[in-house]
C-alpha cells in the first residue's frame, strides 16, 4: 500500500504541471471507486469545467484544490497508481478506472486492479461550521494540517501527519505514553499517526533499536527522541529516492517510474537475509495480519 512517501511522490509529481490546467471531462467506468457519490454523474458535475489551484497531501491522501475551494481527495489503497498520458490516444492500462481529460489535451487516469482506493470530491464547508478534529492533530503547533482538516472534515479524524503537522517530541512523547499497545500498532494507526504503514514502521522502529512489541508507554524519554527523529528522516530518505516499489511493482510515479528506496530497506521484506549492521538473520512475524520484519539483535 502506497504510504506518506509514495503519495508525496505522486503529489510533487503533479503539482509540477498541474496547476492551473481546467478540467473538460471527466469519465468513470468503475463506480466503486467513488462510492462516496451518489452516482458517477454526480462526482463528475463537482469536478467538470473547473480548474486545479494547489495539490496537497494529508496522511496517505491526496488532496487537489479546486477553483471553487472544494477538493479532489484521492486514496491509492492497496493498488491505486496516477498515471499521466498526452491525450486520448495513448493506450489506457488495463484496470482504468477514471480518467480526467484537460482542456489542454492531457490526461490524468487513475488505475486500481484491487480497487480498494477511492475518489470523491469534498465539498467545503461554511466558514462558521464546527469541524471536530482529531485529538492527537491538535497536538500540532503549526504546518498546514489543521487548515486541510477544517476545509475537508471527511479527514478531520486522521491523526499527526509527520510533515504537514508540527510536533516535536515533548508532544509525540505524550501521544506514546497515552498508549499501552505495542509500537507498531501505534505507528501504524491512521487515526493516531497519519501517513506511515507497514514498511516505514518497521524501517523506522529499527533506525530507532526498538522492538515493534514494546509497549508504547513503556519508552524511555532517550527513546522517545530516537524514535521522533528516526521517522522523520526515514521518511525523508524515502521522499528523496521516490518511495519503495516493490516485486509487485504496483506503486510508480505519475510518470509510470517506479521509486528506489526499497534498495535501502534495512529489514522490510528482507526475511532470512544478514542484517546490514549485526550480521543476523532478519526475522518476520505476523501482528494482527500484517508481516512485521526486525532484527531482534539490534532492536532487542
Amino acid at each position: 500500500m502506497p504510504e506518506l512517501p509514495e503519495v508525496e511522490t505522486v503529489r510533487v509529481s503533479l503539482a509540477r504541471d498541474m496547476i492551473g490546467r481546467k478540467i473538460k471531462a471527466v469519465t468513470v467506468t468503475n463506480g466503486r471507486v467513488v462510492r462516496r457519490h451518489k452516482s458517477a454523474k454526480d462526482f463528475r458535475a463537482l469536478l467538470e469545467g473547473h480548474s486545479i489551484k494547489a495539490v496537497q497531501r494529508l496522511g496517505k491522501y491526496l488532496i487537489i484544490e479546486l477553483d471553487n475551494s472544494n477538493h479532489l481527495v484521492i486514496h491509492l489503497g492497496m493498488s491505486g497508481q496516477l498515471l499521466r498520458a498526452k491525450g486520448a490516444k495513448d493506450p489506457k492500462p488495463k484496470h482504468t478506472h477514471v480518467v480526467i481529460s484537460f482542456t489542454q489535451g492531457e490526461e490524468l487516469r487513475y488505475v486500481d486492479p484491487r480497487t480498494f482506493g477511492e475518489l470523491f470530491v469534498s465539498q467545503r464547508p461554511p466558514e462558521d461550521a464546527e469541524v471536530e478534529i482529531s485529538k492527537f492533530a491538535r497536538l500540532s503547533i503549526g504546518g498546514e494540517g489543521l487548515g486541510l482538516r477544517h476545509q475537508i472534515p471527511e479527514l478531520a479524524h486522521l491523526g499527526i501527519d509527520p510533515f504537514e503537522d508540527q510536533i516535536g517530541w515533548d508532544r509525540f512523547a505524550a501521544i506514546l505514553r497515552s498508549r499501552s499497545t505495542a509500537l507498531k500498532i501505534v505507528l501504524t494507526d491512521q487515526d493516531i499517526i497519519a501517513g506511515i504503514g507497514n514498511i516505514y514502521a518497521d524501517e523506522s522502529l529499527f533506525a530507532a533499536a526498538l522492538m515493534y512489541d514494546r509497549p508504547a508507554e513503556s519508552l524511555s524519554t532517550i527513546e522517545i527522541r530516537r524514535l521522533h527523529r528516526a521517522i522523520s528522516e526515514i521518511l525523508t530518505e524515502a521522499i528523496k529516492h521516490g518511495g519503495s516499489t516493490l516485486a509487485d511493482e504496483q506503486f510508480v510515479n505519475p510518470d509510470g517510474k517506479p521509486g528506489n528506496y526499497q534498495e535501502y530497506h534495512q529489514v522490510y521484506n528482507r526475511e532470512g537475509l544478514p542484517c546490514y549492521q549485526c550480521r543476523q538473520p532478519i526475522k518476520r512475524v505476523t501482528l494482527r495480519g500484517r508481516s512485521t520484519f526486525f532484527c531482534d539483535k539490534c532492536q532487542g
